[in-house]
């Protein structure tokens, strides 16, 4: 009797691991790449902080950045109850952002950041698992043609505020780069090694004006030996959600030392900018 009731909480404690990880939370990170006619893309920083009263309804807001955390747009307003996100956009009314509630073949209704009253058709649902964490997936299209996934606690592969932007506007391009929840990375794109990517008003450094990271990767602690043919006018290291770490500045000479002390092991990016404002960048590991 005893052993059954220890695997029936078991089960039950599964069960809510699985199915029961909430959207709304300030412990929360969605970098989202945008990409434009062009090819050229930048990436998105959404995040939840902050709280107010509408209607006598407790509502979160979600922000953008856009430019490496140095600014903040307010994005609208969300709520949750019941499995069901509420979403206000700036300058429109409430409608469903999300109904995890949702069983194959339903048809439903939700609003983006774009839109209202967006059709959305469950195919399929299924379980996805992203660094170890088994997540609830909603695979959406029509016709039979999977288009687009919800996951649980995370929201649309396109991007938080997202789903099914191409019923609204035909470019740009949304998709989700990274989520970090906790500061943890739970999920990156495939193929994808970087959860920060820009390539907007960027003149990259060509030719023989490269730089060299070594070692690489580096043992926490130890230094790492940057060389180039050039001066830089500056050196910004970015963490793998896109933040801002650390900026360097007034360089004498082609090669320098930084120190990793204070730096936490994972993946960096480096951006190197040179006196002509144009950049290199490279990645880092520091172990």
């Amino acid at each position: 009797m005893k052993q059954r009731v220890i695997i029936i909480g078991l089960t039950i404690l599964m069960n809510l691991s699985l199915f029961g990880q909430g959207f709304i939370s300030s412990d929360k990170q969605w970098n989202v790449r945008l990409t434009g006619w062009a090819g050229r893309f930048s990436t998105d920083i959404y995040v939840i902080e902050g709280d107010t009263m509408v209607n006598s309804l407790n509502y979160n807001i979600i922000w953008v950045s856009s430019d490496s955390l140095s600014t903040w747009q307010h994005q609208g307003l969300l709520r949750e109850d019941s499995n069901i996100v509420y979403y206000i956009p700036p300058n429109r009314d409430e409608g469903i952002l999300y109904n995890f509630n949702l069983e194959i073949g339903d048809t439903a209704y939700v609003n983006n950041v774009l839109c209202s009253n967006i059709p959305i058709y469950v195919i399929d649902i299924d379980t996805v698992e992203y660094f170890g964490i088994p997540r609830k997936r909603w695979l959406l299209g029509e016709d039979g043609n999977i288009r687009e996934s919800w996951v649980e606690g995370i929201g649309s592969l396109y991007g938080p505020l997202h789903t099914k932007f191409e019923y609204c506007m035909v470019c740009p391009f949304w998709e989700l780069l990274c989520y970090h929840n906790n500061d943890s990375l739970e999920y990156i794109m495939y193929g994808q090694t970087d959860c920060y990517q820009n390539t907007v008003g960027i003149e990259e450094i060509n030719g023989k004006n490269k730089f060299l990271i070594k070692p690489n990767p580096v043992i926490k602690g130890n230094p790492i030996e940057m060389e180039m043919n050039f001066v830089p006018v500056k050196i910004d290291i970015f963490n793998s959600s896109g933040m801002l770490i650390q900026r360097l500045t007034s360089f004498q000479n082609q090669i320098m030392k930084i120190e990793t002390n204070n730096l936490e092991t994972g993946l960096y990016l480096i951006k190197v900018t040179n006196q002509e404002n144009k950049i290199q960048t490279s990645k880092i590991i520091i172990e």
